[in-house]
Formats: structure tokens, C-alpha cells, sequence
């Protein structure tokens, strides 16, 4: 399993191993942090040899049990000899000179070995015997000449210890987007996706503490048919933590924490604030404006359940009585466990106001424990209901369909419908297949409200049938919808007229933006809502109206904390979707970026999609490798089984990458792929693929095939014209054409460009075109190419120059059927002319090791980190290196490299 998270504690110890100077470091981290797992990682990512030394807890009570366990791990034969003269002079040292006489004998054993560079990992150093510790520590601050690089993990450093000069490397506890995609790895497949968010935050982001909760919870709790008890039973290492964090409280401080431990948060008003700010101090508390928790869940866990069950409801009862006035929702908590009928609709109605409040935290907390006490009235489930719309409003995906799946249908035609939209809504965001198969049958609705309820579910599900490609199916929802239309409100309206146009965008047919909203006025789109203008502005980007779309899409997220986070987040996604169709990868990029920043894992929505965006990200940065890993897991998630859309993007993404990567074959495969799933799709401008898979037929040698798809491809862009079919339409027609008419096509070709049109276009066109070329046109038509796809944001990594690969000839089969490299007499990538090692010749070692984290993709922030340096140091490099290199930028670096 490969490690999550972690990258750059990996990335400065790997660095560390490199380094020409022998050096040593301490890793430090909590009880189940990962520190042997880190040390895994690092001995599989050095190429120099690695000595893993680990600790018998049985023998620290030996004298220089650990010693001897280092010098037997090193590969030379004079250690054992070493290992018994370090016995023997401390059998017969006098006490006073024993442990300095011990070190010295010690290094001259290190460096009377010959050994090459190598990295020792030394796993628990903190529990081998005390004299090993102190001689271990006295090498690490001698290591010249010995060739060593030590790596240590310890719990804790004392300041007073041996360990304390050197270098420490703290391992924090995983970040909660990090901790959820563990937990993810390690569940089961049917796990609920809610509940792994739960346990990924009540965990603290501690894998040790995860892995040992998924172990111990029942199935039916993982796949969220029985509710959570928070907080979580303590487990060993919550146990072991919990005894480290705890170990200097005492008193009347610990007494207050045991008391703050009964409730998920509390406000200040209620609690004494000296005693408060005494435990803030000490690290065990958090205050967050007029909200105080104990700031670590596993030290919460283990205070809360070391207090026997008659003392906690007895503090329970009291706490409760304590906070009715100065915090109901706290007391609400508190008498849940006091009274023999708790108030659940109380407790979730205090869950709802912490959604919105911001405090997810407490709000799943109370909404498990509801679970756990509610009777299922129908009232019950109407505030349950509440807190998943509000959990839903707040793109909390997971944790939404995680309560809306302990909801049954309602008798009342208003939650029912309520109940439903959010049940499909959260299907859609999350990737998943919407069957809506309670729509196949008429809703019999008789009040206007209900009339109107049911109008806008079937408006709304009819928008994702169309965004599945499904056109025949939401057009038939509309066209139920148009009786309703009397009795619907002014918002019902609107979406169903959006939902009209996002269909038409599909099918090609999109009016043009004079007959749209009085001509896109201002004052008309502002008066609309948000939902209708993402469906407005995703159907300009599908018609290629990109400036269009840019333009409706700001105006959403311009409204700032007017609009639900959930549709902040879709306009983010759609504006980055809107970018990477337009072929403006600079502004792609940033778009993607902005995207992901604003956001954690589990808010994201949309996986299919997100996939492809951050593909994309990797492909357009010169990751080729990592684009595809995203595209293969996400075609192998059980979501996509049913969502032929996103299917098909999938396979037609991966076939462009490989495609451009010169994988002619393994690009015609997934090609075809994405083709059989979208051929009813007669908008050639939705899939995009047509183009891609001429141009891998006319590659591979297969003419016939290739006249065929550019054949499909003429009729359906005349069936409806666009510019982007008009573009590729040209450049197929110029590598299908035979030797009478390829001239004149390939100039058509060329010249049918604007400059407002696609930079990335045009340099697949000028790429293609020289696949087909002479040979001595080949060298201008790629460099004219490389120019195209810098113009267009597109960067390359640092990689080594391949051999050059010539295109069969025409008609005389596929004499090359794939070719995984690239060069410049096969200008399908955009490479720039320079030879890299060449370059990197002129550079210094320590140059060419920030060049090579500039063309990975790391910031000078990250890249000083890694590298041991000051950002201005790196920044110093950069313009040594440009000036070397004779880079105007970044970018320019990047491509004079690659």
C-alpha cells in the first residue's frame, strides 16, 4: 500500500541520504504517527544502501543491546570483533571514564569499517538501553568520514537528552482531507463514505489510532446501518497518546478537562476562563472565539471513557442544568444522556445550527448520537432531514448521504419530494449514477405547493439526465413538467427554461446569445439564481462560448457569501472545465488550483469529473504517468459503472494522452472505447474524440479507418457546425487526403486558424501535419509546434532525449505499431529544440537538483524544504540558473529542459 500523505517528511530524508556530506536526523512523532512507515518509504525511494535497525523492547534492559544490533546490520565482516572489544571495555572501564571511553572506542569502530554510502534507518531509538542511545547520538554528531547517514524516529526528544543537538523532523498528525483518503485505503469497499470522515476526524489524524478503530467497529457501523458512539472507544494507541499528552496534567486541571471531555464543544461563558486558559496553555484545550473543545479527539476519547458510566451521567445532569441559559445546544447534548425520553428533535435542530454555524465537528456528533437514541418518529426524520439539506447546502457530501440514507419515504408530499431532491442531488455531486426511479410513475399533486415541488424535482433530475447524455429521457421530463408550468413558481421557471437550454447545448442546437436572457443582459442574469445560471453558463461553454460562460460564471462567484457553498464550488469546477475547453491552459491551471484550494476532500464534488480535471492538471504540466494512474482509478471505481458520460470522458482523455505520448495503439484502444459509449452523441464538440482517433488510425498506418471517423466526423459537424469541429475537421481531412489533394488540405488546415481560436489546437494541428510531412518540413512544423503548445500553457517535464521514431508511410501498413517515445522528427508532443543533458551539463550539482523540483512541479517554498535551503537561496539559484541556461522564466525553463 502506498503510503499516504507524508510527502514532504519523506522528500527531506530522502534528500538528507543524497547529500555529499554524511549527516544524521531524528524523526519525532506520537504514538501510531507512521514513523515506520515513513522509514519504509524512504528505504524504497534512495538508491543508496540501507541498513534498518529495529528495537527489541525485551532487550533494553541489556547494556549495549542496541549497539550491538547496529554493528550486526552493517555489511562488513570486522563488526562482530568491534562488537565484542565494545563489550569488553565496558565490563572493565572504571564508572567514572566508562561511557566517554565507550563513545570514542565507538566512532574509531565506525570508522575503522569500509563501507560505502549508506543510509541507517533506526526505528524506536527512544526504547533501546540508555548507553546504546547516548553512544548512537554521540556518532550522529560525528558522522565525517564514516560515510553514514543516520535516520532515527523517537516519540519524544527531552531536552535534556542525548538527541536534543541534532536535527528533528516532526511528523504531525495527517491533515483531515489526508486522514479521509487513509481511511479510504483501508476500509472496506462497502464502507460508508460518511463515516470514514467521521472516523478520519475523531481519530485526529492518526493512522495508528484509524487503522485500529476500523478494526474494532461492526460491519453494519461502516457501512452506516447502525450509528457511531462518539466519542470513539479508546484503543492502544489512543491509550499510549493520551498517557504522552497527558503526563504533566494533574489536579484540579485534569478534573476541568474531564468535564470538557463530556460535551463535542462548549461555550466559554459556561466554564471558569483562568481554568480554561491554564489548559489552552498546557496544549490540551482549544478556544475558538466564544467555543472551547479539548483539542485533541483521542485525548477526549480516553478522558470521557475512563470516567465510570454513574459519575458521567452525575456530570452529564449537572452540565446540563448548568448550561440551559448561557448554551442550549450544549444542553441539549448533555440531557440526551439524563433523561429517560430525550428530546431528539431538540438535539438535531442544535445539530442543523452547527452546520451552519461551521462546526461540523460537533454537528455529526450530535447527529450520531440522535441516531442512537431516536424513536423514528416522523418528526425525528424531518430534523434529520434538515441537518443532511444542511450538510448538503455546505457540498458535505459525504456525511449528507450518510443521514439521508437513515431516512424512509415520508407520507407528506413536500418532505417526500424534499427527501428525494437532496437524495439525487447528492448521487449527482458525488459521481454517482441518478436513477430517479421513483419519477416513472406519476406524483399525484394536488396543492399548488406541492404542484410546484414536484415540477422542480423533475426539472432538475431532467438536467442530470442531460448532463449523462441522455437527452430522449430529459426532454420527456420536461415535456411532464410543461402541465405543471401553471402552478410553478418564478424559480421552478427559471430552471426548467436552463434545463432547456443545457439540453439544447448538448444536442448542438443553442440559440445564439442574442435570443438568450435578452442578450445575456446584466440585470437579467443578476436577478437570476445560482443554480440557473451554472446551468446557463455550463450550457455557453458546451456551445463554445467561452467568453460567454467566463462572463455568467464570475457573476456567481462574485456573490461571495450570498451563495451556498455548493455552488461556489460547482462554479469553481465548471470555470476550470470552461477553460480546459477553450484550450487556454494557463488560465486552466490557475482555475484548477483555485478550485482545490477552496476545498477538502470531503467537500469535493463530482469525482468523475474532478478526475478529469486534475489529469488534465497533470498532463497539461508534463506528468503524462500521473494523469493516467487518475484516469485508471477512476475507470475502476464502482461509481463510474453507469455513468456513461463520465465513462466516456474518461477513455477519451486517456486516449488524447497517450495519443500525445506516442502509445499509438494503447491510444486507438481507449479511442474506441470512449467512441462505442458516446455514438449516440451527435455533437461532435461535447466528446471530442474524433479528431484524436483519425489522427491515431493515419499514425498507425490504418487509412481506411481513419477516412471512416473522418467521414462520421464531416457529417456530424455539418449536422451542427462548430468551431471547434470546423478546426478538426480540417487537420483530419489534411491526414486522410491522398497525394493529389494533401497540399491543398494541409494549407486549409493551417489557414482556417484565428487567433482568438485554441493554442492547443493549433499545435496539434502543426503536430500532425508533421507526422505526414516531409522530412525536411518536419523540423519547422515542430518547432511551430512547440511554440503553439507554449502559447498555450502547456509544459513538459525534465526528461532524457529519446531516440527518434519515423511514421509509416501511408498505405504500407503499420510497419511501427506504437512507439512509446518521441523526438523532433515526431513532433506529437510539444518538446522544445534544446538537448536537456546538454544543459544540464553547464549546472552544479546542487542547480540541477532545484531544476529537477522546478520541472516536478514544487514551489520555491517546497523546493527550500526539501532541499535544506532558504527560499531566498532557491530564488538565487533560479537566477543563476536562468542566467546559465539563458531562461526568460519558469516556464521557459521548463520547456528549454524538456
Amino acid at each position: 500500500m502506498a503510503l499516504t500523505g507524508r510527502r514532504l517528511e519523506v522528500d527531506r530524508i530522502a534528500t538528507l541520504a543524497v547529500l555529499p556530506r554524511e549527516s544524521a536526523m531524528v524523526v519525532v512523532g506520537d504514538p501510531g504517527s507512521g514513523r515506520s512507515s515513513v522509514l519504509d518509504a524512504v528505504s524504497n525511494r534512495v538508491s543508496l544502501p540501507v541498513v534498518r535497525v529495529g528495537v527489541n523492547g525485551s532487550e533494553s534492559r541489556w547494556p549495549l543491546a542496541g549497539v550491538t544490533s547496529l554493528f550486526t546490520a552493517l555489511d562488513d565482516p570486522r563488526a562482530t570483533a568491534h562488537i565484542a572489544h565494545l563489550l569488553q571495555t565496558g565490563e572493565t572501564a572504571v564508572p567514572v571514564t566508562a561511557g566517554l571511553a565507550a563513545a570514542h572506542d565507538f566512532l574509531d569502530a565506525v570508522h575503522a569499517l569500509t563501507l560505502p554510502p549508506t543510509l541507517v534507518l533506526i526505528d524506536d531509538l527512544d526504547r533501546m538501553d540508555v548507553e546504546s542511545q547516548e553512544l548512537i547520538a554521540f556518532l550522529a554528531g560525528r558522522l565525517a568520514g564514516t560515510a553514514l547517514r543516520v535516520v532515527a524516529t523517537v516519540r519524544s526528544v527531552p531536552s535534556d537528552g542525548p538527541l536534543a543537538a541534532l536535527p528533528a523532523l516532526r511528523i504531525e498528525p495527517l491533515p483531515s482531507d489526508e486522514a479521509l483518503v487513509l481511511a479510504r485505503t483501508m476500509a472496506p469497499e462497502e464502507a460508508n463514505d460518511g463515516v470514514l470522515a467521521v472516523l478520519a476526524a475523531e481519530t485526529g489524524g492518526n493512522p495508528g489510532a484509524l487503522r485500529e478503530q476500523l478494526a474494532v467497529l461492526s460491519r453494519e457501523q461502516l457501512t452506516g446501518a447502525e450509528p457511531i458512539v462518539l466519542p470513539l472507544r479508546p484503543t492502544p494507541t489512543t491509550e499510549a497518546l493520551a498517557a504522552l499528552a497527558l503526563g504533566s496534567a494533574a489536579g484540579r486541571d485534569l478534573d476541568v478537562l474531564a468535564k470538557l471531555a463530556l460535551v463535542p464543544v462548549a461555550k466559554t461563558t459556561a466554564w471558569d476562563r483562568d481554568e480554561l486558559d491554564d489548559l489552552v496553555g498546557a496544549g490540551l484545550a482549544t478556544v475558538r472565539g466564544q467555543s472551547v473543545t479539548v483539542r485533541d479527539p483521542l485525548v477526549r476519547s480516553a478522558l470521557y471513557w475512563r470516567m465510570p458510566a454513574r459519575d458521567r451521567r452525575a456530570a452529564h445532569a449537572a452540565l446540563a442544568t448548568a448550561s440551559t441559559e448561557s448554551d442550549p445546544r450544549a444542553a441539549a447534548w448533555h440531557r440526551s444522556f439524563v433523561d429517560d425520553v430525550p428530546d431528539v428533535v431538540a438535539l438535531l435542530g442544535a445539530a442543523r445550527s452547527y452546520v451552519v454555524d461551521g462546526n461540523v465537528h460537533a454537528a455529526i456528533a450530535l447527529t450520531e448520537r440522535a441516531l442512537h437514541v431516536g424513536g423514528g418518529t416522523e418528526d425525528e426524520l424531518v430534523a434529520l432531514l434538515g441537518v443532511a439539506e444542511a450538510l448538503l447546502g455546505n457540498r458535505l457530501l459525504g456525511f449528507a448521504a450518510r443521514y439521508l440514507a437513515a431516512l424512509r419515504p415520508f407520507r407528506t408530499t413536500a418532505h417526500e419530494v424534499r427527501r428525494l431532491r437532496l437524495q439525487y442531488s447528492a448521487q449527482y455531486l458525488s459521481g454517482d449514477a441518478v436513477h430517479a426511479d421513483e419519477l416513472l410513475v406519476s406524483v399525484d399533486a394536488t396543492e399548488p405547493a406541492d404542484v410546484d415541488a414536484v415540477a422542480g424535482l423533475m426539472a432538475m433530475v431532467a438536467c442530470f439526465r442531460a448532463e449523462a447524455w441522455e437527452l430522449d429521457q430529459a426532454k420527456d421530463l420536461l415535456h411532464r413538467v410543461e402541465p405543471l408550468e401553471a402552478s410553478a413558481s418564478p424559480h421552478t421557471l427559471e430552471i426548467t427554461t436552463t434545463a432547456r437550454e443545457l439540453i439544447a447545448a448538448i444536442d448542438g442546437t443553442l440559440p445564439s446569445d442574442t435570443d438568450l436572457h435578452d442578450g445575456l443582459a446584466t440585470s437579467v442574469l443578476l436577478a437570476m439564481s445560482d443554480p440557473a445560471l451554472l446551468l446557463l453558463a455550463h450550457a455557453l461553454s458546451i456551445a463554445e462560448r467561452y467568453r460567454s460562460a467566463r462572463r455568467v460564471f464570475a457573476l456567481v462567484l462574485a456573490r461571495g457569501p450570498q451563495t451556498a457553498p455548493v455552488w461556489t464550488e460547482a462554479a469553481r469546477y465548471l470555470t476550470a472545465e470552461n477553460e480546459v475547453r477553450s484550450g487556454n491552459f494557463r488560465q486552466a491551471l490557475r482555475a484548477i488550483d483555485v478550485w482545490e484550494a477552496g476545498s477538502s476532500v470531503v467537500e469535493r464534488l463530482r469525482e468523475p469529473s474532478r478526475a478529469i480535471a486534475i489529469a488534465w492538471r497533470h498532463f497539461a504540466e508534463g506528468r503524462s504517468a500521473d494523469a493516467l494512474a487518475v484516469v485508471d482509478r477512476c475507470l475502476e471505481h464502482r461509481s463510474t459503472s453507469r455513468l456513461w458520460g463520465a465513462t466516456a470522458k474518461l477513455h477519451a482523455l486517456r486516449g488524447r494522452v497517450l495519443l500525445l505520448d506516442g502509445r499509438l495503439e494503447e491510444a486507438a484502444a481507449a479511442l474506441e472505447a470512449a467512441d462505442a459509449i458516446g455514438r449516440s452523441l451527435r455533437n461532435p464538440a461535447v466528446l471530442r474524440h474524433l479528431g484524436d482517433l483519425v489522427e491515431a488510425y493515419a499514425r498507425l498506418g490504418r487509412i481506411d479507418d481513419a477516412r471512416t471517423i473522418t467521414a462520421r466526423l464531416a457529417a456530424d459537424h455539418h449536422a451542427r457546425p462548430g468551431r471547434w469541429g470546423a478546426l478538426v475537421l480540417a487537420r483530419s481531412l489534411a491526414l486522410v487526403a491522398d497525394d493529389t489533394t494533401r497540399d491543398t488540405a494541409r494549407r486549409r488546415a493551417l489557414e482556417l486558424f484565428q487567433p482568438h481560436d485554441s493554442q492547443f489546437e493549433r499545435a496539434r494541428t502543426f503536430a500532425a501535419l508533421a507526422t505526414v510531412g516531409n522530412p525536411a518540413e518536419r523540423p519547422r512544423l515542430g518547432a511551430a509546434a512547440a511554440a503553439a503548445y507554449e502559447a498555450a500553457g502547456m509544459r513538459r517535464p525534465l526528461v532524457t532525449p529519446a531516440p527518434a521514431a519515423a511514421m509509416p508511410p501511408f498505405g504500407t501498413g503499420p510497419s511501427l505499431r506504437s512507439a512509446p517515445v518521441l523526438s523532433a522528427s515526431m513532433p506529437g508532443t510539444p518538446r522544445s529544440a534544446p538537448d536537456a543533458s546538454a544543459v544540464l551539463t553547464s549546472l552544479t550539482a546542487e542547480e540541477r537538483a532545484v531544476v529537477q523540483k522546478v520541472t516536478e512541479g514544487y514551489r520555491n517554498r517546497e523546493i527550500a524544504s526539501s532541499l535544506f535551503m532558504s527560499q531566498r537561496t532557491v530564488e538565487l539559484r533560479l537566477t543563476q540558473i536562468y542566467r546559465k541556461v539563458g531562461a526568460r522564466s519558469r516556464s521557459h525553463l521548463v520547456a528549454l529542459l524538456t
